[in-house]
């Protein structure tokens, strides 16, 4: 870990071997607005000057100038503060929340952890028949796909399975947990511990072949056109196909009867290309046992019964075990692509395995109060309502955020994968494009953060020994001109501080620090939304049936599409643990029995 090396990906990002931690200082207000010009013996004094000159033209510019701004901008390696403004106040972080979430889970699970999605059943006979149901049970994994059903329906099969004589049967509860289930549906405070496709279907709506005929509708978890309205999913089919004009329809999923009932209304026209919804589940742990049984069948199993709820049988073992990429992976999603859904999730996942299921936001706040409070984040510095930054609740000081992103790097514990989750200036993910082409370009780690009003950007920059760690937050944006404008004016700021370190080699560079460029730093999109349910018109398929790649769920192939991306969504490779009964500790503060012995695999160290 010498140097904390793995941080180096992308040329030499980051790299250089770290001394002692010295404490951070501030001063007064002249060269920066809470710093101080330095010393005529400073010796960097001309370098800093220079940073400080450029950061003031910046912040004091047409974009900003109007602007609610703090700012910190220090060295990682000494904590010499060389820029602050309002650092000290209390700002909105928006996504920069979710590197306090993941630092939480990261601390108290470690990098191997991994979700576990049990199948339980009576063992089949020498027939390859299972008297009895089939029982799925989870403890929240966020990367459950309908692929991966498909996988454990697959090794059923190849395990000699033919018959289910009973039912698909989701237990609601979470692995380990055996009281009453807290209810099926989704709220912010608890999340269901058993979810597919981040809780969404996508339905499909294609014109009839005449006018007057029904539009042809289809679902996720069809094995033939005829299977849309099989056991647990029922279509009320009422959209008609017109001779022209515009195709308008709507599509609602509603639960009806111990099943769920996809409403389509409206008119498309004929020959008009298909349109593909995304619609939230209210059911999603039935939702999960819809796909399951499907899977199955798809496999060559025959079941007899209808999908459904109920708890697992305590003396049947595992019949077939899914786990998730392990935890380092999983949370790489969610700083690089600012997956909001996945950031709650893992937030409620450490509470329930610190402090005992079921999992709760609360549970998981106060445990990454005690992460933090231990990394040196002094209460006043922050407020924490959630692991995503969604609303305008959570708060954090630039002073906070800056301070915890150089214990971090610090940290031989957890720094390395937190570092490598943050997205690359320049390369991808959510800072892909406003960094392109500029001085910092792949030489910069930073989380992003976006809401109504609000733009941040935390993370570090620099080359070889040399590192500055730095947080931008601001408030005050009003519309999406202004937010590339800001973001552009981010760019900028970071440009100078890369300046400031291509200075510290003996380069001179007298040029000033060109804005960033608002077209490319407007294309920069959060995918946290790629969790929300698609607007109302729908999007147009860009296939009849998309092609999906191995392990690839329908939700995730949609969105591929929709970016011309080739590869799968999902990200890192699962694992498939022994199949063995669980232990689950749930006050364990640093492992979950459910979690695979070290040596498993650990994807893209």
């Amino acid at each position: 870990m010498a140097g904390l090396a793995c941080v180096a990906a992308l040329g030499s990002l980051f790299s250089g071997a770290p001394r002692a931690v010295a404490a951070s200082t501030t001063a007064g207000s002249s060269g920066g607005d809470d710093v101080p010009r330095p010393g005529e013996d400073d010796r960097d004094r001309y370098r800093i000057i220079h940073l400080q000159d450029a950061i003031n033209e910046i912040l004091h510019g047409r974009t900003l100038g109007r602007m609610n701004v703090a700012l910190r901008v220090m060295s990682a390696r000494t904590g010499r503060v060389y820029y602050g403004r309002r650092a000290d106040v209390l700002m909105d972080p928006a996504s920069n929340q979710k590197v306090l979430a993941t630092a939480a889970a990261l601390m108290r699970l470690g990098t191997d952890w991994r979700y576990r999605t049990e199948v339980t059943g009576p063992a089949p006979d020498d027939d390859g028949v299972i008297h009895g149901s089939l029982h799925l049970r989870g403890n929240g994994d966020p990367t459950l796909r309908s692929g991966d059903l498909d996988e454990i329906a697959a090794h059923l099969r190849a395990r000699g399975v033919a018959r289910v004589d009973g039912s698909v049967l989701a237990d609601p509860r979470p692995l380990g947990y055996e009281g009453a289930a807290a209810g099926e549906g989704e709220t912010s405070d608890v999340k269901a511990p058993l979810l597919i496709d981040r809780g969404l279907m996508i339905v499909r709506v294609r014109p009839g072949a005449t006018p007057g005929s029904p539009a042809v509708v289809y679902t996720d978890h069809r094995r033939t056109a005829d299977d849309a309205a099989g056991p647990g999913i029922v279509v009320r089919n009422q959209a008609v196909t017109r001779p022209s004009g515009r195709t308008k329809l709507g599509v609602r999923i509603e639960a009806a009867g111990g099943a769920l009932r996809v409403n389509v209304t409206g008119k498309i026209a004929v020959g008009a290309a298909g349109v593909a919804f995304r619609r939230r589940v209210p059911h999603p742990s039935l939702h999960a046992a819809i796909a399951l049984r499907s899977a199955l069948i798809g496999a060559g199993i025959a079941v007899r019964g209808a999908p459904g709820l109920g708890p697992t049988v305590a003396a049947e073992a595992p019949l077939d075990v899914h786990q998730s990429p392990p935890l380092a992976v999983v949370m790489r999603r969610i700083n690089k692509d600012s997956d909001n859904e996945q950031a709650e999730r893992v937030l409620q996942t450490v509470g329930a395995e610190v402090y005992g299921a079921p999992a709760t936001t609360e549970k998981g706040l106060s445990v990454l109060r005690a992460v933090v409070g231990s990394l040196g984040l002094r209460p006043s510095s922050y407020v924490s309502q959630n692991g995503s930054g969604l609303g305008h609740n959570n708060r954090i000081t630039a002073n906070a955020m800056a301070d915890l992103l150089r214990a971090l790097y610090f940290d031989p514990r957890i720094g390395p994968e937190i570092l490598q989750s943050l997205s690359v200036g320049g390369v991808a993910w959510t800072n892909n494009n406003r960094f392109r082409g500029s001085l910092a370009a792949r030489r910069v780690r930073a989380k992003t953060g976006t809401l109504n009003g609000k733009s941040c950007l935390s993370g570090l920059v620099g080359d070889g020994g040399d590192l500055i760690v730095f947080s931008m937050l601001m408030q005050g944006t009003r519309s999406r001109a202004n937010l590339a404008a800001v973001r552009a004016s981010q760019v900028a700021a970071v440009n100078a501080m890369m300046r400031f370190v291509r200075e510290g080699t003996g380069e001179r560079i007298d040029a000033p620090v060109p804005l960033g460029d608002e077209r490319m730093a407007s294309a920069d999109i959060e995918s946290g939304g790629d969790n929300d349910e698609s607007g109302e018109e729908g999007e147009a398929e860009r296939e009849p049936f998309m092609k999906l790649s191995p392990s690839e769920d329908p939700v995730d192939a949609l969105l591929r599409h929709e970016r011309g991306a080739g590869g799968t969504g999902a990200g890192g490779a699962p694992g498939r643990a022994p199949v063995t009964p669980p232990s689950v500790s749930p006050t364990a503060p640093t492992s979950s029995a459910a979690s695979p012995p070290r040596s498993s695999q650990r994807a893209g160290r």
